[in-house]
């Protein structure tokens, strides 16, 4: 059986310490898989949390890691099929999010269920493919929690310089709401020029601290207390929380409902699903160029130690990308 390159890892810790290429054999698909030689794989806070063992990273592994591969955001060529797989044959390029199946992106071939992929269009690059999956369903899943933004609102992005935010700020254009991004200084320029019009530097501000001031709040980096954000929300605002620390989230989906009740407002948790229709329309966007990925760094294989690290230094604006190029 052929081989591949992988980056496993089977205790939690720091990256350089815990994190090892190795040669493994290459999967084979089970029926409704395919088998897909990676091309680029996208870097999530999902990975370093899980590489670290930050409480997050432990929800689904306690103990020890559940996945020896990390990386769910996978675009590469169908290499083979499975069985009872018709919507693929081998040579086709796809893209998806395995975090509902078993990882594996960081690797140079990886088993993916065939209905968590879609294609990718013609024109759209493996690199830009992987950049879409995750951040920009979770992007889009939070945005239509308000349907109804329009130019009367503002809506603000904490975190804006990751995916979530440069892919969500791009995608809340459209509507025509004012946006505000909050994220460190450096990025400020980055964020106005995909569209955001009004900036917040966290380390100079907190933006909870303004009343009034937003009618939706996508919040991917949610630190503060629950109670911090109703008075910083309009009446009938929403507070969309995508990812943070157990002591925001817990507070939020157990107390939400009651600390926005006064004023109508809604607080809540994102409850994230993958959805291949979702990246379609992402990579049509792309395509017709009304969205654009932004990608920050890309690193090889060997060199996915930095990749992560590049990822957990806040630094990096838009996407970091492991590429495999054939």
């Amino acid at each position: 059986m052929s081989d591949m390159r992988a980056i496993v890892y089977d205790r939690y810790g720091p990256p350089e310490r815990v994190l090892r290429l190795e040669h493994l054999p290459r999967p084979q698909p089970g029926p409704g898989q395919v088998l897909v030689r990676l091309r680029a794989t996208s870097v999530n806070s999902w990975d370093w949390d899980a590489v670290l063992g930050t409480p997050m990273g432990r929800v689904t592994g306690p103990f020890a890691p559940r996945h020896r591969i990390l990386g769910a955001d996978i675009a590469g060529i169908v290499e083979q099929v499975g069985q009872g797989v018709t919507a693929f044959r081998p040579g086709d390029a796809v893209f998806g999010d395995l975090s509902e199946a078993q990882w594996g992106g960081f690797a140079e071939f990886a088993c993916a269920p065939a209905a968590a992929l879609a294609p990718i269009p013609a024109g759209l690059s493996f690199e830009h493919a992987a950049a879409l999956p995750q951040a920009g369903a979770l992007a889009l899943q939070s945005l239509r929690k308000r349907p109804d933004l329009g130019p009367e609102h503002t809506i603000v992005f904490n975190g804006g310089g990751g995916g979530v935010g440069t892919l969500g700020i791009q995608l809340a254009r459209a509507s025509g709401a004012r946006i505000i991004a909050v994220d460190r200084a450096e990025k400020r320029d980055a964020l106005l020029a995909l569209g955001a019009d009004d900036f917040i530097d966290f380390r100079a501000e907190d933006y909870t601290a303004r009343p009034s001031a937003y009618d939706m709040i996508v919040d991917v980096v949610a630190n503060r207390p629950a109670r911090r954000y109703p008075p910083c929300l309009r009446d009938h605002g929403r507070l969309v929380v995508v990812g943070g620390t157990f002591r925001t989230l817990i507070p939020v989906a157990i107390l939400g409902q009651l600390l926005g009740r006064q004023r109508h407002q809604a607080l809540g948790l994102l409850v994230y699903k993958v959805s291949p229709e979702d990246n379609a329309f992402l990579a049509g966007q792309c395509v017709a160029g009304a969205l654009r990925p932004i990608i920050d760094r890309v690193f090889p294989l060997e060199d996915t130690l930095s990749a992560l690290r590049r990822l957990g230094s806040g630094q990096a604006i838009g996407k970091v990308i492991v590429s495999m190029p054939d």
